[in-house]
């Protein structure tokens, strides 16, 4: 783990409060810096120039000692201490890795014959989800269908195979229409115990390489666990499913609060790297985060609304029900829609207040993460 516990800033502001250190100036004891005085944060230490003889020196650094944000414990006090919403979505989450032990289940790979994986230990990935989520990941054969632009043909005959109904014609209208678009991946299920994750294998990139790509499309496989039935094939998802940004914000936390469960750092750095959208756009203030969390979005919606914010604004939603009640609680949402009911009424029976209520106070929350109100 590492111990420099870094509270949430938005990331604007972040960048202006620390100093403009040449790239060339690496903050390291004995290592040539540019002007006395100015100070860089590196390895946990805070490093000053300093004049040594005749040179500009850093100096040996003063570890960083830095409080831990106050988390909130509550709709009541979410706004007052949003600052520690994402130090206590990713401690929470961190906690349930390290206590559960993985759920075994089948895997297969099922490899283009001119491919390689991106990422040479995928399975890696997909337990730390089935410990995140243990209680809900299920046992059953898992295949991961991977493929590059030259094998497309071959993986949509596979997809067939694995799971008939999936729908395979979505590699070519959407997970690999073109070389340069041939990016990302998806997850299926035949309804009983098998279950597949396609991924696209052509453009190399942290997300590809790293095993959140796994984690993120094994995410919705556990979601489809725990709702006990396929993703309807439908651009947009009516009750009892929850929204498409429920579908895609919580697998967006899952990928960054598993592959980076042992630094808060990492996490924080990705969740913010993924969300830059976000940051850079003042329009996304309270009011508009209000407006977008709507529980059947149509075509109407779809047309006034970014639908890619639904994986980053998606993921601030679900970072703030993880702070507050773990990450069992946000999975437990899906089992109670696979008994029936919507969104609000599983919302209300896990978090203890309706939506509409809590709907505000979140936005704002969020906002305030970004720097605005």
């Amino acid at each position: 783990m590492n111990k420099r516990l870094i509270a949430f800033l938005p990331i604007l502001s972040l960048f202006l409060s620390l100093p403009i250190i040449p790239a060339n100036a690496v903050a390291k004891a004995g290592a040539k810096c540019n002007k006395a005085g100015i100070t860089s944060v590196a390895s946990g230490k805070t490093f000053t120039c300093i004049k040594s003889g005749k040179k500009l020196v850093w100096n040996k650094g003063v570890k960083v000692v830095a409080e831990i944000p106050k988390a909130p414990t509550s709709f009541d006090d979410l706004v007052q201490n949003y600052e520690g919403i994402s130090y206590a979505a990713w401690s929470k989450s961190r906690a349930k890795i390290l206590a559960s032990t993985k759920t075994d289940f089948n895997y297969q790979l099922v490899l283009g014959p001119n491919s390689q994986l991106t990422n040479k230990d995928p399975t890696a990935a997909f337990n730390l989800v089935t410990r995140l989520y243990s209680g809900y990941a299920k046992s059953g054969d898992v295949y991961l269908l991977a493929f590059n632009f030259e094998d497309r043909d071959w993986a949509v005959k596979q997809m067939d195979s694995i799971i008939p109904t999936a729908g395979s014609r979505w590699i070519y209208d959407v997970a690999c229409a073109t070389k340069e678009s041939c990016d990302g991946g998806g997850s299926f299920f035949d309804g009983s115990k098998k279950f597949l994750v396609v991924e696209t294998m052509v453009i190399i990139n942290e997300n590809t390489t790293t095993g959140t790509l796994e984690a993120h499309e094994f995410t919705h496989s556990v979601q489809q666990m725990a709702m006990g039935s396929a993703r309807p094939a439908t651009e947009f998802i009516s009750a009892p499913w929850l929204p498409n940004w429920y579908w895609e914000g919580q697998a967006r936390f899952a990928q960054n609060a598993t592959i980076w469960f042992e630094s808060f750092d990492s996490y924080l750095r990705l969740r913010n790297a993924t969300s830059r959208g976000l940051f850079q756009d003042s329009k996304y203030d309270s009011k508009y985060i209000e407006e977008y969390f709507v529980i059947n979005p149509n075509r109407e919606w779809g047309n006034k609304h970014n639908r890619q914010r639904q994986y980053d604004l998606g993921g601030m939603f679900i970072e703030i029900l993880t702070a507050l009640k773990g990450p069992d609680s946000t999975m437990e949402m899906w089992k109670l829609a696979g008994t029936g009911i919507g969104l609000e009424s599983a919302f209300e029976k896990v978090y203890g207040i309706s939506f509409a209520k809590a709907l505000p106070i979140m936005s704002k929350a969020i906002a305030l993460e970004l720097g605005r109100s």
